[in-house]
């Protein structure tokens, strides 16, 4: 059932973003020959996130190679994933082109190349990163947040790609 509805969110990303950026091509012209208004494009950024429980963290493991941003969220000794992370990806500007609520344990973000500045928050602690993609290789960026230690947890192995310290 966790397959089924992270393939959803997928498919609802993607139509979604679709639908944004067909309803932009057209511009709206104002009935007075002066005023002119334009509609600028949003910037919809497809997303994927999962990985709670072994079948969505296998399936997010198999499709990692594809998507050119991938955060991994955990905490404790053991490094056990964790959810609920209020996460929000902006380029250097501070332009957003991401914002989850309730984001993780792995969220994967379809993004252009360009330098972006990511900020996790989790039981009230902000952790923030850095990242440059290059258009070619994808990224993994790890967030960790100290807890007690629990047992059946992240082995910490990447996701896929270039590791980036967290």
């Amino acid at each position: 059932m966790g397959t089924m509805k992270t393939i959803r969110r997928v498919l609802l990303g993607s139509l979604s973003a679709a639908a944004l950026i067909g309803a932009v091509g057209i511009p709206a012209q104002a009935q007075a020959q002066d005023d002119l208004i334009v509609v600028e494009q949003a910037r919809a950024t497809t997303y994927l996130n999962g990985g709670v429980g072994a079948d969505d963290e296998q399936l997010m493991r198999k499709v990692a190679k594809d998507w050119p941003l991938r955060m991994i969220f955990s905490e404790r000794k053991d490094s056990e994933f964790v959810a609920d992370v209020n996460l929000l990806v902006t380029d250097m500007r501070g332009t957003p082109y991401l914002q989850v609520a309730s984001a993780g344990p792995m969220t994967y973000a379809m993004l252009p190349a360009g330098k972006y500045r990511i900020t996790a928050r989790f039981k009230g602690q902000s952790e923030t990163r850095e990242v440059t993609l290059d258009g070619k290789n994808g990224r993994d960026v790890y967030f960790h947040w100290k807890g007690s230690v629990k047992k059946g947890s992240y082995d910490g192995t990447p996701a896929g790609g270039a590791k980036t310290a967290g």
